[in-house]
């Protein structure tokens, strides 16, 4: 009867094996284009796009923690904007929250995030604000 219940934790460490490994899968959407596309309930919207978009803002994750940012190149956010493309780092703080470094028109921004949803061709991210300046 031991041989049986041998085989019986043997399946179910493999069912719950494919389980990880499928979760871990969906942190590999991050790696992409993400273009703004809307702001809800004090959270960031954004689409997956293959191009940033001439008058969106956006940004791309790189796997080797560098982030591409297309940003607003100035202080005035009323149309028509003019936007910059800037390199900055980033890093997982925890499982769901981001942290990213970039500079910006007034010197160099730290900003925290916390991803809210993720999937192939969504990214909502909610702000997390603090008082702390670098």
């Amino acid at each position: 009867m031991k041989i049986p219940n041998y085989i019986l934790i043997l399946i179910l460490f493999g069912v719950f094996s494919s389980f990880q490994g499928s979760e871990s899968k969906s942190s590999d959407f991050l790696f992409q284009k993400w273009v703004y596309k809307d702001y809800q309930n004090e959270n960031l919207v954004y689409e997956s796009k293959r191009k940033f978009k001439k008058d969106k803002s956006g940004f791309e994750f790189i796997s080797n923690g560098t982030i591409i940012r297309k940003q607003n190149s100035g202080w005035c956010g009323t149309p028509p904007i003019d936007y910059e493309i800037v390199s900055g780092t980033w890093k997982n703080i925890s499982d769901s929250v981001l942290e990213i470094k970039y500079k910006y028109w007034g010197g160099l921004a730290k900003d925290t995030l916390k991803i809210v949803e993720l999937t192939k061709s969504k990214l909502i991210l909610k702000p997390i604000y603090t008082l702390k300046k670098e």
